[in-house]
């Protein structure tokens, strides 16, 4: 398995892209949540308006209930002081008119807080006296108006609208009665200065009653309604002093709000809003807004809206974000790949272009080196030859003549050596004229086979035919084509000194005819691989170097060409492609 090795530019544009791609993710991950956090800001502002609008109404409204109880108290209270004025006093008859009018209590309060008992009855004589002494003097007169002053306390009121402090601190009673506290225990009552006795009157009014009435038009019931939807987390009113009037959590009614950041809002007199993370690690946005009727401060409305729908929302958003990178990322690195894989290709082309042409000039000047070289040596040798053999048959020694035979044919050997090497050199240099013909090449290879038998069964190789006899006719110059296969041949037998088995294959692939030679010698090393096709490069002591250069050459001219791949140990395969076309044009 190759390994593969990326090109640097290539990672360093995909780590670019991830980069984008991340900044991307960021970017938009961030807007939505801004975008999401911004509706659940404006979903707070316009449910504050809406509870505003409610609350104020509902405020109001128990305003106008306290004022009516109050002056219902009072009217009550009144009619006691006529009636006392009229009669003396009698606690059944105020525990009748407590009952007739759903009131919890009525007391009658001296001067100093106590229970007033009233004095015995005067005579008719003594009330006439009294009447016509009152009539007579004037400052008695200023007195017995004082007297009548109406003193109106009221307690138990939560919302008192259009009455300003000045005139809710003339209404309250003397300060020896405020002492004794008489209103505490009572939900709401109120108190009058009385006419008919020294002192004030005090009407209780039934906590159940007030109770009945708040729950019917108060502001608990809207909340508790509102606090139901699954988006609100909380809805509190606070009075001016940050006390809880109204909340979805019954519980916290009549508790105070210390959080500084309440008591900043109480302060600055504006809304205000921030995300609050609860106990159990959720978040929500809570707003609070102040409460203004008339210009006059009522207290403050508190809304928490849950941000676990916004999360779910943002991190749904949040994953098609990230899909989306992902395809992004997927598709440029796709891209950028099919990009690079073509652009290595033309490269690798352009390369190999670049190689075959220097090969080819490298070739031509040595080829036309080679011809110089080889006629200017052929003549020689050509004379050489001519004169050894005239030496061999018209010259006799006396003496020792097998060793001079001997010699003799030495050395005709070696210049007809000498002359083979020319006519390689000879056959490299100048072009090839093909003499294309119909060659079946399974019949070419059996006779190669043959040819190589002897030398085969010298080394102990066997040779091994795979070739079918229905193989197409491949157009080739059949001398030609049999000095390259055989020249393959040869060479596999050779890479097997100690014996093994040469493969001989043919096969008809996507209109190529493939002929292979393998061998199961010990392989090329992989310092001579890209040098074994380079002319007068060889590795035996007995070697031009120009076999496999020329076996190539012959292949390019017929069209085709010719690969090797070898294995240290397991021996190399040569493989020659020529097309099959040429032989259906013949």
């Amino acid at each position: 398995m190759k390994r593969l090795i990326l090109p640097r530019h290539f990672l360093a544009s995909v780590v670019l892209l991830l980069i984008l791609a991340s900044l991307y993710v960021f970017s938009e991950a961030q807007r939505l949540q801004r975008q999401l956090l911004r509706q659940t800001e404006l979903k707070g502002a316009a449910l504050a308006e809406a509870m505003e609008s409610s609350v104020k109404n509902a405020i109001i409204g128990n305003s106008l209930l306290e004022d009516l109880i109050a002056q219902r108290l009072l009217d009550n209270a009144r009619l006691i002081d006529q009636l006392l004025l009229a009669r003396a006093a009698d606690p059944a008859l105020l525990q009748e008119i407590s009952a007739m009018n759903r009131l919890r209590k009525i007391e009658l309060l001296d001067q100093h807080g106590q229970p007033w008992t009233p004095p015995p009855a005067p005579s008719m004589m003594e009330r006439k006296m009294e009447m016509m002494e009152r009539m007579r003097e004037k400052e008695g007169e200023d007195a017995f108006a004082r007297r009548r002053q109406r003193m109106r306390y009221m307690w138990g009121r939560h919302w008192w609208l259009g009455r300003d402090k000045e005139e809710e601190k003339a209404t309250e009673p003397p300060a020896k009665i405020k002492d004794r506290k008489f209103w505490e225990g009572s939900a709401f009552g109120v108190a009058i200065g009385a006419r008919s006795f020294p002192g004030i009157i005090a009407v209780h009014a039934n906590a159940d009653y007030i109770l009945n009435f708040k729950k019917e038009i108060g502001v608990q019931s809207q909340i508790e309604d509102l606090g139901r939807q699954s988006d609100i987390e909380a809805i509190a009113l606070l009075d001016k002093k940050l006390g809880i009037v109204a909340h979805t959590d019954p519980g916290k009614i009549g508790q105070r709000e210390n959080e500084p950041f309440v008591l900043n809002v109480s302060a600055e007199g504006e809304a205000v809003s921030r995300i609050v993370e609860s106990h159990g690690g959720k978040k929500h946005y809570q707003m609070i807004k102040p409460l203004t009727v008339k210009d006059s401060s009522l207290g403050y409305l508190m809304i928490g809206l849950s941000l676990e729908p916004m999360e779910i929302a943002w991190r749904n958003s949040l994953g098609s974000v990230i899909a989306l990178g992902a395809a992004i990322l997927a598709v440029g690195v796709l891209g950028m790949a099919a990009i690079f894989y073509n652009q290595h290709n033309q490269m690798r082309a352009i390369r190999g272009l670049e190689t075959e042409v220097a090969r080819k000039d490298r070739l031509s000047a040595l080829g036309n080196l080679a011809a110089t070289v080889a006629h200017e040596i052929r003549n020689p040798l050509n004379a050489i030859s001519i004169g050894l053999q005239r030496l061999k048959g018209e010259f006799h020694p006396s003496e020792d003549e097998a060793r001079y035979l001997r010699l003799t044919d030495l050395m005709l050997g070696e210049v007809s050596r000498l002359n083979g090497i020319v006519e390689e050199f000879l056959s490299l240099a100048r072009p090839l004229e093909l003499k294309a013909e119909a060659v079946r090449v399974e019949e070419l290879l059996r006779e190669l086979a043959a040819l190589s038998e002897g030398q085969a069964g010298e080394s102990k190789v066997r040779i091994d035919i795979r070739a079918s006899s229905d193989l197409p006719a491949v157009a080739a110059d059949r001398n030609y084509l049999k000095q390259l296969i055989l020249n393959l041949i040869l060479n596999g037998i050779h890479a097997m000194p100690d014996g093994g088995t040469l493969t001989l294959e043919a096969r008809a692939l996507r209109g190529n005819l493939l002929i292979t030679v393998a061998d199961s010698g010990s392989g090329i090393p992989p310092e001579n691989f890209s040098r074994i096709f380079e002319p007068y490069f060889t590795t035996k002591t007995r070697g031009s170097g120009l076999g496999l250069a020329i076996a190539r050459r012959i292949a390019e001219a017929h069209g085709g060409g010719i690969s090797v791949e070898s294995e240290i140990g397991k021996g190399s395969r040569f493989q020659l492609s020529l097309p099959l076309k040429q032989a259906t044009e013949t």
